[in-house]
């Protein structure tokens, strides 16, 4: 029975060191792929931020474009503001001097209907004076 065992634990031993062979090859191959595959991702990685920093740059001028753009847009705001506030004071004093102006035509029509009304007046008592013989 000794006999037995010393092969059955033989062939178990010899089996258990098939499969730690098998495994350290299966790891040495899983390292070497993973390594390609590390290295392939590596490549990648590189290749893309190669071909994606000119397109940052180019979106970091145009950024800086549509930056200056909303400032020349906000002054422009600001001197179409200061406009609107010009137009707004021109407007009140040429309503101003409209009003003025209206007001000196009164003044001018009512001096101008006094001026003729005395000398309709003036004209009827030189007449009247004529009539009455000359005195």
């Amino acid at each position: 029975m000794s006999e037995t065992w010393i092969i059955i634990l033989s062939i178990g031993y010899f089996l258990a060191t098939l499969s730690l062979i098998g495994a350290l090859i299966f790891l040495i191959v899983v390292a070497v792929e993973l390594r390609r595959g590390i290295n392939a991702f590596k490549e990648f990685l590189n290749t893309t931020k190669t071909r994606l920093e000119p397109a940052i740059h180019e979106t970091e001028r145009v950024i800086e474009g549509v930056k200056s753009s909303v400032e020349d847009i906000n002054k422009v705001t600001e001197k179409v503001k200061e406009l609107g506030g010009t137009v707004e004071k021109l407007t009140f004093i040429v309503s101003e001097l409209i009003a003025t102006v209206e007001k000196m035509k009164n003044s001018v029509n009512i001096k101008g209907n006094a001026l003729k009304t005395a000398i309709t007046v003036a004209a009827s008592v030189f007449f009247e004076n004529l009539k009455k013989g000359g005195k």
